[in-house]
């Protein structure tokens, strides 16, 4: 296969200091709607948001909000101001240090971006801020307000020249810890010790790293554990948590019981509480399995009378709850558990993979598995980075594996999962092969979800094989309809695992079309 080579490079747009092209012109104070963010917002007291135009003032980046570039600018009002600056432990905007004060102007600030309120959509906003984080947007239950990161509300939007302005009820807080970090904390002493013993401590301290030119960014999400939870079971320090799971002394060994237990804690992708407690409409029995760091074992998460439980046991009606969730770090997320969490065999539940869902995508991708784009955003993989694919295109000239985010305004495509593709154009017998996560033994009837275009005919046919044997019957990804666009779910066939593994899936094209595949779902029968 033709090698396509890149370097990926993360980069963050940052601020600069000029000349205010404004600062004179007093002619724009009549017409509000022609001043740019910065002069807007101090023109327009009811917006009472004069403390942050000091820090604007302050960090130097008041000229900077002024340009004529495309700002969404999330603004505390005063009151959440001082409710920062008190939480700090200072009274003026000027007591913070110069550094915190432009990480907060910078982690309120998309820069090349202008959101309007009614833009935002529940989950991730495409765009990072000026230091190059997410900020995730969803909606509350009285009056549908948009909240930013759960912690703050939208009160009030506005137009300037060059930007929306959201006026908040609380300032965000900016994220600067990773997830080590997090556990830095004297609530997690022992947990804290368990990750260090294991050697998860570099994995969960590590935001980033060069390897051969290419940037790689990391995202986990940990079930983490406080002291708390542990004296209420008598573990009281590593020591006891190690005599009570029984494990050796080579913590760092996979097959430790310690090392499993906090492998069992953490997963390869950053995945939030609003993703964990998601369930689709027809999904009656609300379940669902998680692949975790630990080698086949999974992670099991129930809504129980509008509950979410970790591991809950239908017979004793128990499970682990969230104390805590979404505590953000650069390198993921970490919830807070009200359990130990030790290591369980669940029960068989649908299972639905996707065919994206791979933690080197989200390390690798610029975007990966964001809403509301208003046109369709494609990545052409290559086989040296993108190695959690193995295929071959036929000719070699092939375009072959694509990753593709659809469009909030083309509905059909917009209904896949996380709104992502993994589309194929590998040729007439060529082939993708990828290994699913950790499957529960049992039987399952295997359906294919994908977006479907109108054609003439049937188009578009591929194969499945499964650990190495044909599986199935072929479909056709194209072609279900003459005159109208779909997003189906075409049943593959059924098939039994006798163990609970990961397996290898192949997929053969057997025809010269592309195929825009979102998930296989396994359903136990």
């Amino acid at each position: 296969m033709k090698k396509i080579l890149f370097l990926l490079v993360i980069s963050i747009a940052a601020f600069c200091s000029c000349s205010d092209p404004y600062a004179a012109d007093s002619t724009y104070i009549k017409d509000t709607s022609a001043l740019p963010a910065a002069s807007y917002l101090e023109q327009t007291d009811s917006l009472n948001a004069s403390l942050w135009v000091e820090l604007l003032k302050y960090t130097d980046l008041y000229n900077t909000m002024n340009l004529a570039a495309n700002y969404t600018c999330f603004v505390p009002n005063n009151d959440a101001m001082k409710a920062y600056l008190s939480k700090k432990g200072v009274t003026k905007v000027t007591d913070l240090s110069l550094s915190d004060a432009k990480t907060l102007v910078k982690y309120h600030t998309i820069k090349g971006a202008a959101y309007s309120a009614v833009s935002f959509e529940e989950g991730v906003i495409s765009d990072t801020t000026a230091t190059g984080d997410y900020l995730s947007t969803s909606f509350a239950e009285n009056g549908g307000a948009v909240r930013i990161n759960l912690e703050a509300t939208i009160t009030k939007t506005v137009k300037t020249n060059n930007a929306y302005v959201h006026i908040l009820n609380s300032a965000l807080t900016p994220v600067t810890e990773t997830i080590w970090d997090k556990l830095q904390s004297s609530d997690f002493t022992i947990f804290r010790q368990a990750v260090e013993a294991t050697g998860y401590k570099d994995k969960l301290n590590t935001i980033s790293e060069v390897i051969n030119n290419v940037a790689y960014k990391y995202h986990y999400t940990l079930f983490a554990v406080p002291d708390s939870v542990y004296k209420a079971k008598n573990v009281t320090s590593l020591a006891s948590l190690r005599d009570s799971l029984k494990a050796g002394s080579d913590y760092t060994a996979s097959t430790n019981a310690l090392n499993l237990y906090v492998a069992y804690h953490l997963f390869n992708q950053q995945v939030s509480y609003a993703s964990l407690a998601y369930f689709a409409l027809t999904d009656t029995k609300r379940s669902k399995n998680y692949s975790t760091v630990a080698a086949d074992q999974l992670l099991n998460v129930s809504e129980v009378n509008k509950e979410l439980y970790v591991n809950y046991n239908s017979t004793t009606k128990t499970g682990v709850k969230f104390l805590a969730v979404n505590r953000n770090c650069k390198n993921g997320v970490v919830h807070v558990m009200s359990g130990l969490m030790p290591v369980v065999i669940p029960k068989a539940t649908t299972l639905q993979w996707e065919l994206t869902d791979f933690s080197l995508m989200s390390s690798l991708l610029p975007k990966y598995r964001v809403s509301g784009l208003t046109s369709d955003y494609t990545y052409q993989l290559s086989s040296d980075l993108f190695t959690c694919y193995k295929w071959l295109s036929v000719p070699e000239t092939k375009p072959g594996l694509t990753y593709v985010i659809a469009n909030k305004n083309n509905a059909v495509p917009y209904k896949a999962l996380n709104y992502d593709y993994l589309r194929l154009n590998l040729g007439t017998y060529g082939w993708v092969e990828m290994t699913t996560p950790t499957i529960v033994a049992g039987t399952y009837k295997v359906t294919i979800e994908h977006y479907n275009p109108l054609a003439a005919q049937a188009q578009g046919k591929i194969w499945f094989i499964v650990d190495g044997a044909y599986f199935g019957s072929q479909i056709a990804t194209q072609g279900a309809s003459k005159t109208a666009n779909q997003f189906l779910k075409t049943v593959v066939g059924t098939i039994t695992f006798t163990t609970s593994t990961k397996h290898k899936v192949k997929i053969l094209a057997a025809d010269n079309y592309s195929s825009d595949l979102d998930c296989l779902t396994f359903t136990p029968q």
